[in-house]
């Protein structure tokens, strides 16, 4: 089944019914808020009904249309139209397949094409039709005598076709009246849906044979539903209990199906009937045990009736036909005929439940074309599947709200006593919230008042009542004996809902239920599932893979660990349901076994690797063929058709992995795949949290108003470098260094955020919501690391002077800090943090379980000091370091300077290449040096078997700004990232932030002084600081002197000699592969946005096209600066332009096709850069003054649209 076309049907199919409905909606008077004028509404005499101007004498329309009016009142026009979408939707569908199977004759296909006269219409036409009532056989035949009225014939007819047929009115049961009015207008129309159903390619006939095929149509249809939904949980929304359905129902692959239903219902058959061999041939996901299973642990049933599977959360019912596959197989087995045996199954062996009663009607049509499909005698629908919804709840609440049900449980009972009466209205009262809580709900029923239910409820059937509050009873007994039943297996796809999204109730009641498992509703099913098995039953699932590692969890898995055995495990790579947050399927069984050894498949290897779910299926199928299958996930690709065995490949296949081993490391996490040697290096030493403390830090609640990146502010105001809060607080500062996380980076770095502390942080602790956590250790050295990482997780150390937020986790007062850096950086800690966490995220909990481990080798610790010199002196290179002193290839000239052997003039591919060689050998040492302490504490431990001391190249966390590609064994500088670092610097010099002859910052605050931007002597030469901080950003030939592209060539004539100008531009343009002064006009200020985060210290003025270009020094700027651009740059160009245009002019009859060109051009700038000179003055009018402290975005928007947006 192609999945991707038939979501394409099922969506467009939804937009083309929600349009045609709502036009029917605006033809019954309705507007589309779902208000209506008085004078629209319908009007009933005595024989027929006036509306809209129209005599109508079919008179079910009054009460029709007035209970459409009700129910929009009630729900809103929105839901109405979804509701009378889906109910056409589903009935047209389940038409279709009855028609596709031969199960009823093609009622809803053209008798003409050209005409689009559906079969129903055309027969109806020729006097055949099937029975209806008097009333409508009589409104037909008015139709009828007007062959224009196609439409409204095919209204009558459908509707008594839905009704007269046994399946559709079985499943689907009575429309309500004002459905019936809302046929979509365009139902028969060229596009409509009919015509859709006929002329669909998107749907196979094979697809028409899979009785799953309606629920996968569903899915689709109500996925723009679930979209919206999830788009309301990120603007705050709890789901409501309509919403419930949408965000939870995901279809399962019906591989994983299989494995789930073979492994529970499929083994507990094999154990009491090991011999049946056909039956075990059948399950190709039937995963053998570990250890033989002992007698006392199988589920032992005398009758095949006891051989029973429910689904709680069953959905359009995919695991119900794919266990009642397997039960018919079995039943067949045992000898019984297709009838018996399909009836018994309904009967005995299926159930399901669900919240939503769409999804059961669905689930109740695919079972019985499924058994219509073995034996045609259940197209009468005579026996029913067991599936059950929740839409009871609102009859139970107004039962409740009316009083009285004491004594109608008394007539129910035939007399009862009052702990009867007593739990029985408490289980009913729990039934008001069904539609909410669905299978979740807990029913206090001791076992004689259960049996008195299940007794009465028998009797009162089998009778029959018109007494239709007994109905309404007995509906809600059915659920209730459901959800307190137990059954030989569950399997399930549980719903996944988050404790965040749910509504008050449904949050309120998880909470107080189910505690382990409380933190989303997936894992509450997890922990109710063993509730309602008998001894040594099965349950199965599949959900998200975070309850086997996260610590929200660990009391869930403490529990199935100690409590159930676990079978088998599938840990899936994301892909199962697309691009989704990956998957795990387990089968437990219900039995008490500490000892137990179960099989488990690593299908995947790195979190975020995504695989084709049909590729993850063929991993498990060959590696249940071949227990030995090794698989190389770091080449898969998603376009091949095979998964073909590697043998340097990825171990897939754990069997005999003992449970017990779990609860040796911290948390318990699910670590199938961890050796004896691994978990003894847990049980034999002090956790990290016995020496050392972790924590988590500051939480602004604010960032925007009190965090910024270092170089927004006036460098003036920060405080570097402070020992404690009260070293902070005397240096009068504000702002102070703040360790955030950041991206993956080893030893040193990610220091690039600064907060306001001001007054020992007095407006952060006064800011509602704010929290100020373990602020004892603010100020102090530490250990941090991210807590979000897509690879291993990296640690660094911050010197003191920091103050730590809830990202940049840090630990404090490790006894040897220099070792335990080495340890935290080595393979072995990446191992054991992806046993303990291999999520995205390693937090605080995490690290406190790592266990202390100590290398007390000579060299240990000076390896660790070289790799953190190295990666702070990288770190250190790039401008956007505070500590940042000089660029790089400019550090050898200024080394000869102070050696006192200058040079003449230099040239700059060779500081290139002495840089590229410098930098290449630190790389490689820091990489051998991280495998050395790999290799050391390797041998230390005795883990040559567990690990390799190998660090892959591409793992190796220096030179991270694109300065070099990772080969294979080789590492490439990459020359235009080089010469760009050095073309920003050299900017930073003409602006004044940086000074050639001193290292580091210069200007970085406002108001410099004479002295700071006067003029100063480099190597002999001198070199003048821009006098107001504004270069354009233009072509060569404009009228500027100080062009970007002329000021660089003087800062190279300057910096590295006029004799190798010439040379120098060449290599520069070589290696940006453009010339210089393109490259300023047409991607510097990319690169610099880029660089510095968004948060441009250059900030960029231009007309909307660019024909005005410049770009002015944040820090530089002052009220008059706007003024400055307009006055000295933008006015002389515009002069500039009009002078060109006019010597253009006048030589107008002279002129080539080229130079008329040019002068259009001319024209269009001038224009351009007149429109752009009215918005700068009304800014420069406005003389704007900002504060430094605001940050970058609050400030630049002050400019309005003159300056380009911060994309």
């Amino acid at each position: 089944m192609e999945t991707s076309q038939i979501k394409k049907f099922a969506q467009e199919a939804r937009k083309v019914l929600l349009e045609g409905i709502e036009n029917k909606l605006g033809l019954l008077g309705f507007d589309k808020q779902g208000y209506i004028a008085e004078e629209k509404m319908p009007v009933k005499g005595t024989d027929h009904i006036v509306f809209m101007g129209k005599v109508i004498t079919d008179m079910t329309f009054y009460d029709k249309w007035m209970s459409l009016r009700e129910r929009i009142i009630e729900k809103g026009i929105k839901e109405v139209k979804e509701e009378a979408a889906y109910t056409w939707f589903n009935r047209f569908v389940a038409i279709r397949i009855m028609v596709k199977n031969g199960f009823t004759e093609p009622v809803l296909e053209y008798q003409s094409a050209s005409l689009r006269l559906p079969r129903i219409v055309a027969d109806a036409r020729r006097g055949i039709y099937a029975p209806m009532s008097e009333s409508d056989r009589a409104y037909l035949m008015e139709l009828l005598d007007n062959d224009a009225l196609i439409t409204e014939q095919f209204t009558l007819l459908i509707i008594n076709y839905c009704h007269r047929n046994p399946i559709l009115s079985a499943c689907f049961g009575s429309m309500d009246d004002y459905t019936e009015l809302l046929l979509p207008v365009n139902i028969l129309a060229e596009g409509g849906f009919v015509d859709m159903l006929n002329h669909t390619e998107f749907i196979t006939e094979d697809d028409y044979r899979q009785s799953e095929l309606i629920g996968w149509l569903y899915q689709f249809y109500i996925s723009e539903k679930k979209d919206e939904v999830f788009a309301s949980f990120k603007n705050k929304k709890k789901a409501e209990a309509d919403d419930i359905p949408a965000a939870t129902q995901i279809f399962t692959p019906n591989w994983i199906v299989k494995y789930m239903v073979q492994n529970t219902v499929g083994r507990i058959y094999l154990d009491n009937n090991p011999y049946a061999m056909d039956i075990k041939e059948q399950m190709k996901y039937l995963v053998e045990p570990a250890e033989p299973t002992p007698a006392e642990a199988v589920f032992h049933y005398d009758d095949i009736h006891s051989l029973s599977v429910a689904d709680l959360g069953c959905g359009s019912g995919h695991i119900l036909n794919e266990a009642f596959d397997l039960l018919y197989s079995i039943y067949i087995e045992e000898g019984y005929n297709r009838r018996k045996a399909i009836e018994d199954i309904f009967r005995f062996n299926l159930l399901g439940v669900d919240l939503d009663t769409r999804a059961k009607q669905l689930a109740m049509f695919a079972l019985l074309i499924k058994a219509c499909q073995k034996d045609n005698s259940f197209l009468d629908a005579h026996c029913l599947p067991r599936v059950l919804d929740m839409g009871i709840a609102s009859k139970v609440r107004r039962l409740n709200a009316e009083g009285g049900v004491a004594e109608l449980l008394t007539e129910f009972f035939a007399g009862a006593n009052k702990e009867l009466i007593t739990e029985t209205l408490d289980a009913l009262a729990l039934m008001e919230q069904a539609d909410n809580l669905g299978s979740i709900m807990k029913f206090e029923l001791s076992e004689a008042t259960r049996t008195a239910i299940a007794m009465r409820s028998r009797e009162w059937k089998e009778i029959g009542t018109d007494n239709n509050k007994i109905k309404m009873l007995l509906s809600a007994f059915d659920i209730i004996l459901a959800l307190t039943d137990k059954y030989a297996a569950l399997v399930m796809n549980p719903p996944y809902m988050g404790s965040g999204n749910m509504n008050a109730k449904l949050s309120e009641y998880v909470k107080k239920n189910y505690a382990d498992g409380k933190s989303d509703l997936a894992t509450v099913f997890v922990e109710l599932m063993p509730e309602h098995l008998v001894k040594n039953g099965k349950y199965a699932f599949i959900i998200p893979p975070s309850w086997m590692f996260l610590s929200t969890f660990e009391d869930l898995r403490k529990n199935i660990i100690r409590n159930n055995a676990i079978d088998s495990l599938l840990h899936l790579s994301r892909g199962v349901f697309g691009a989704d947050f990956g998957a795990s399927s387990a089968v437990i069984s219900n039995t008490k076994n500490p000892e137990a050894y179960g099989t488990y498949f690593r299908l995947i290897e790195r979190t975020f690797q995504e695989f084709d779910q049909k590729h993850l299926q063929l991993l498990f199928e060959k590696t249940l063929d071949n227990h030995e299958f090794r698989y190389y996930f770091t080449d898969y690709n998603k376009d091949v058709e095979d998964i073909v065995y590697s043998e340097n490949g990825a171990k897939i296949y754990y069997s005999g992995v003992s449970q017990q081993n779990f609860e040796k490391i911290p948390g318990s996490p699910i670590g199938y795949w961890v050796s004896e040697k691994i978990f003894s290096r847990f049980a034999g030493n002090l956790a990290l949290s016995a020496v050392a403390k972790p924590c988590v830090g500051l939480q602004t609640a604010d960032n925007a108003r009190f965090v910024r990146l270092w170089f927004e502010v006036n460098l003036k105001k920060v405080g570097f470098g402070c020992s404690s809060a009260e070293e902070a607080l005397e240096t009068k500062r504000k702002w102070f260094p703040y360790n955030k996380g950041g991206d993956q980076r080893r030893w040193y770095g990610n220091q690039t955020h600064i907060v306001n502390w001001a007054n020992d942080g007095e407006e952060i602790k006064s800011f509602k919501g704010a929290v100020i956590r373990n602020p004892s250790f603010y100020f102090k050295p530490s250990i941090s690391w991210s807590d979000i990482s897509s690879n291993s997780n990296s640690f660094k150390v911050y010197p003191k002077g920091f103050i730590f937020d809830v990202c940049g986790m840090s630990c404090f007062d490790a006894p040897n800090e220099l070792n335990l850096l080495g340890v935290l950086n080595t393979s072995f800690i990446a191992k054991i943090a992806k046993i303990l966490n291999p999520t995205m995220h390693f937090q605080i909990g995490d690290f406190k379980k790592l266990p202390y481990l100590e290398v007390n080798t000579g060299n240990f610790s000076n390896i660790v000091q070289q790799n953190i010199a190295i990666s702070k002196q990288d770190w250190d290179s790039h401008e956007t370091s505070w500590d940042f002193e000089e660029n790089p290839l400019l550090s050898y000239i200024n080394k000869e300077i102070a050696e006192g052997e200058t040079r003449k003039s230099y040239k700059i591919e060779s500081l290139y290449n002495l840089y590229t060689t410098d930098w290449e050998e630190r790389f490689m040492q820091l990489h051998a040096n991280e495998e050395e302490l790999n290799r050391q504490f390797i041998e230390i431990y005795g883990l040559q078997d567990e690990l390799t001391p190998d660090v892959p190249l591409d793992e190796v966390t220096i030179l991270q700004q694109g300065e070099i590609k990772v080969g294979d064994n080789h590492i490439e500088f990459q020359p235009d990232v080089v010469v760009k670092q050095f073309i920003s610097y050299a900017v930073g010099c003409m602006m004044g932030r940086y000074r050639l002859d001193k290292p580091g910052l210069h200007i970085a605050h406002p108001n410099p002084t004479d002295d700071d931007v006067c003029t100063y002597s480099y190597n002999g030469r001198n070199f003048t600081i821009d006098d107001d901080a504004i270069i354009p950003l233009m072509a060569r030939d404009t009228v500027f002197t100080d062009n970007a592209g002329e000021r660089f060539r003087e800062f190279l004539k300057v910096a590295l000699g006029e004799d190798t100008l010439t040379e120098n531009l060449n290599f520069i343009e070589a290696a940006l592969g453009k010339d210089i002064d393109t490259y300023f006009v047409k991607d510097f200020w990319k690169d610099h946005l880029s660089r510095y985060q968004r948060r441009p210290i250059y900030w960029l003025f231009a007309s909307k096209k660019g024909a005005f270009q410049c770009i002015t020094y944040m820090h530089r700027m002052n009220p008059y600066t706007v003024e400055q651009i307009r006055n000295k740059y933008l006015l002389p160009h515009i002069e500039y332009l009009g002078t060109r245009i006019a010597e253009m002019e006048s030589r107008a009859a002279t002129l080539s096709t080229k130079e008329r060109k040019d002068m259009t051009k001319l024209q269009k700038d001038l224009e351009e850069c007149r429109e752009y000179h009215d918005r700068l003055h009304l800014i420069a009018d406005k003389q704007i003054d900002f504060d430094l402290d605001d940050g970058v975005v609050v400030n630049y928007a002050k400019f309005e649209d003159v300056v380009v947006k911060l994309k």
